[in-house]
Protein backbone atom coordinates (compact mmCIF):
# COMPACT_ATOMS: atom_id res chain seq x y z
CA UNK A 1 0.00 0.00 0.00
CA UNK A 2 2.70 2.61 0.73
CA UNK A 3 4.62 1.88 -2.43
CA UNK A 4 1.34 2.43 -3.91
CA UNK A 5 1.44 6.03 -2.61
CA UNK A 6 4.63 6.70 -3.24
CA UNK A 7 4.28 5.88 -7.18
CA UNK A 8 0.91 8.01 -7.20
CA UNK A 9 2.60 11.05 -5.71
CA UNK A 10 5.59 10.46 -8.28
CA UNK A 11 3.01 10.14 -11.18
CA UNK A 12 1.04 13.16 -9.94
CA UNK A 13 4.54 15.39 -9.40
CA UNK A 14 6.20 14.02 -12.65
CA UNK A 15 4.51 16.86 -14.84
CA UNK A 16 5.26 19.36 -12.68
CA UNK A 17 8.85 18.79 -11.80
CA UNK A 18 10.02 18.22 -15.25
CA UNK A 19 9.81 21.68 -16.41
CA UNK A 20 11.58 22.94 -13.23
CA UNK A 21 14.26 20.36 -13.93
CA UNK A 22 14.81 21.81 -17.44
CA UNK A 23 15.38 24.91 -16.26
CA UNK A 24 18.51 26.33 -16.38
CA UNK A 25 20.07 29.25 -13.77
CA UNK A 26 22.80 30.77 -15.31
CA UNK A 27 25.17 32.90 -12.41
CA UNK A 28 27.30 35.86 -13.51
CA UNK A 29 31.07 34.39 -13.15
CA UNK A 30 32.89 37.48 -13.73
CA UNK A 31 34.10 39.25 -16.87
CA UNK A 32 37.12 38.83 -18.81
CA UNK A 33 39.04 41.41 -20.42
CA UNK A 34 42.18 40.33 -23.28
CA UNK A 35 44.48 42.98 -24.27
CA UNK A 36 47.55 42.53 -26.48
CA UNK A 37 49.91 45.20 -27.97
CA UNK A 38 50.28 45.48 -31.68
CA UNK A 39 54.19 47.12 -32.58
CA UNK A 40 55.57 49.11 -35.68
CA UNK A 41 58.15 46.70 -37.27
CA UNK A 42 59.54 44.80 -34.79
CA UNK A 43 62.62 43.31 -34.77
CA UNK A 44 63.65 39.69 -33.67
CA UNK A 45 67.18 38.49 -32.17
CA UNK A 46 69.15 36.79 -34.49
CA UNK A 47 69.47 32.70 -33.76
CA UNK A 48 73.75 33.77 -32.74
CA UNK A 49 72.64 36.14 -30.00
CA UNK A 50 69.98 33.87 -28.47
CA UNK A 51 71.97 31.81 -26.27
CA UNK A 52 75.72 33.79 -26.16
CA UNK A 53 78.85 33.06 -23.73
CA UNK A 54 80.85 35.94 -23.31
CA UNK A 55 84.71 34.96 -22.21
CA UNK A 56 85.32 37.83 -19.62
CA UNK A 57 89.25 36.44 -19.33
CA UNK A 58 91.37 35.88 -16.06
CA UNK A 59 91.73 38.58 -13.14
CA UNK A 60 94.00 38.88 -10.41
CA UNK A 61 92.33 39.70 -6.83
CA UNK A 62 94.70 42.56 -6.26
CA UNK A 63 93.50 44.47 -9.82
CA UNK A 64 90.44 45.43 -7.65
CA UNK A 65 91.56 48.10 -5.19
CA UNK A 66 88.79 49.10 -3.40
CA UNK A 67 84.95 48.77 -3.35
CA UNK A 68 83.61 50.39 -6.56
CA UNK A 69 86.67 49.55 -8.64
CA UNK A 70 86.91 48.60 -11.92
CA UNK A 71 89.01 45.63 -13.42
CA UNK A 72 91.39 47.06 -16.27
CA UNK A 73 89.65 44.88 -19.22
CA UNK A 74 86.69 46.02 -20.52
CA UNK A 75 84.98 43.00 -22.94
CA UNK A 76 83.12 44.04 -26.05
CA UNK A 77 80.09 41.41 -27.42
CA UNK A 78 76.91 42.63 -29.39
CA UNK A 79 73.12 41.45 -29.88
CA UNK A 80 72.71 41.33 -33.66
CA UNK A 81 68.86 41.93 -34.63
CA UNK A 82 67.03 41.15 -37.53
CA UNK A 83 64.53 42.39 -39.70
CA UNK A 84 64.15 45.74 -37.95
CA UNK A 85 62.74 48.63 -40.07
CA UNK A 86 65.31 51.54 -39.93
CA UNK A 87 62.77 54.01 -37.79
CA UNK A 88 62.25 51.07 -35.24
CA UNK A 89 65.63 50.33 -35.25
CA UNK A 90 66.28 54.48 -34.07
CA UNK A 91 64.13 53.72 -30.83
CA UNK A 92 64.61 50.41 -29.64
CA UNK A 93 65.45 50.04 -25.93
CA UNK A 94 66.94 47.15 -24.11
CA UNK A 95 66.55 45.88 -20.30
CA UNK A 96 68.79 43.69 -19.02
CA UNK A 97 67.69 41.39 -16.04
CA UNK A 98 69.50 38.98 -13.51
CA UNK A 99 70.87 38.90 -10.20
CA UNK A 100 72.22 41.36 -8.68
CA UNK A 101 74.36 41.46 -5.24
CA UNK A 102 73.31 42.46 -2.29
CA UNK A 103 76.21 45.17 -2.01
CA UNK A 104 75.39 46.97 -5.34
CA UNK A 105 72.30 47.08 -7.23
CA UNK A 106 73.69 48.89 -9.95
CA UNK A 107 75.74 45.60 -11.46
CA UNK A 108 74.96 42.04 -11.68
CA UNK A 109 75.73 39.34 -9.40
CA UNK A 110 79.15 37.50 -10.64
CA UNK A 111 79.34 34.64 -7.88
CA UNK A 112 81.48 31.52 -7.41
CA UNK A 113 81.15 27.93 -6.45
CA UNK A 114 82.24 27.19 -3.46
CA UNK A 115 81.25 23.56 -1.69
CA UNK A 116 79.09 22.81 -4.37
CA UNK A 117 76.90 26.22 -4.29
CA UNK A 118 77.11 29.46 -5.43
CA UNK A 119 78.15 32.69 -3.18
CA UNK A 120 79.17 36.10 -3.84
CA UNK A 121 82.80 36.19 -5.39
CA UNK A 122 83.00 40.09 -4.12
CA UNK A 123 82.74 41.24 -7.73
CA UNK A 124 79.99 42.38 -9.56
CA UNK A 125 79.13 42.79 -13.35
CA UNK A 126 78.73 45.76 -15.34
CA UNK A 127 77.27 46.48 -18.57
CA UNK A 128 77.69 49.62 -20.66
CA UNK A 129 76.30 50.39 -23.72
CA UNK A 130 78.67 51.43 -26.49
CA UNK A 131 78.79 55.17 -25.28
CA UNK A 132 79.98 53.82 -21.98
CA UNK A 133 77.36 54.47 -19.75
CA UNK A 134 76.10 52.13 -17.31
CA UNK A 135 73.28 50.04 -17.94
CA UNK A 136 71.59 49.27 -14.48
CA UNK A 137 69.89 45.98 -13.88
CA UNK A 138 66.17 45.54 -14.79
CA UNK A 139 66.38 49.28 -16.29
CA UNK A 140 65.59 50.06 -20.02
CA UNK A 141 68.38 51.69 -22.03
CA UNK A 142 67.92 53.23 -25.41
CA UNK A 143 70.40 52.07 -27.97
CA UNK A 144 70.75 53.14 -31.07
CA UNK A 145 72.31 50.99 -34.21
CA UNK A 146 72.58 51.74 -38.35
CA UNK A 147 73.51 48.13 -38.73
CA UNK A 148 71.25 46.13 -36.59
CA UNK A 149 73.93 45.30 -33.98
CA UNK A 150 73.60 46.53 -30.58
CA UNK A 151 77.08 46.63 -29.10
CA UNK A 152 77.78 46.71 -25.83
CA UNK A 153 80.90 46.28 -22.56
CA UNK A 154 81.20 43.89 -19.76
CA UNK A 155 83.21 44.90 -17.39
CA UNK A 156 83.72 43.76 -13.66
CA UNK A 157 83.29 46.24 -10.96
CA UNK A 158 84.57 45.36 -7.11
CA UNK A 159 81.13 45.31 -4.65
CA UNK A 160 83.26 44.09 -1.48
CA UNK A 161 86.61 44.21 0.12
CA UNK A 162 86.97 40.41 0.13
CA UNK A 163 87.10 39.17 -3.08
CA UNK A 164 86.84 35.17 -3.41
CA UNK A 165 89.22 33.66 -5.87
CA UNK A 166 87.08 30.77 -8.21
CA UNK A 167 85.06 30.07 -11.40
CA UNK A 168 83.20 32.95 -11.71
CA UNK A 169 79.91 33.13 -13.58
CA UNK A 170 76.53 35.62 -14.32
CA UNK A 171 73.57 35.07 -16.32
CA UNK A 172 71.71 37.63 -17.35
CA UNK A 173 68.46 38.09 -19.90
CA UNK A 174 67.46 40.90 -22.04
CA UNK A 175 63.87 42.43 -23.70
CA UNK A 176 63.76 44.50 -26.41
CA UNK A 177 61.28 47.76 -25.95
CA UNK A 178 59.75 49.48 -28.58
CA UNK A 179 58.05 52.92 -28.23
Amino acid sequence: MKIRKWLLLLLVMAPVSLPLARSITIIDGGRLHLQGMLVNGACAVAPQSRHMSVEMGHYRSNFFSDVGSYAPLSVPFSVRLTGCRPDVLRSVGIIFNGETPGEDPQVFLAATRVNGRDISSGIGLALFDAGRQLIIPGVQSLVTSRDNVLHFIARYRAVSREITPGQVHSTLWFTLVYP
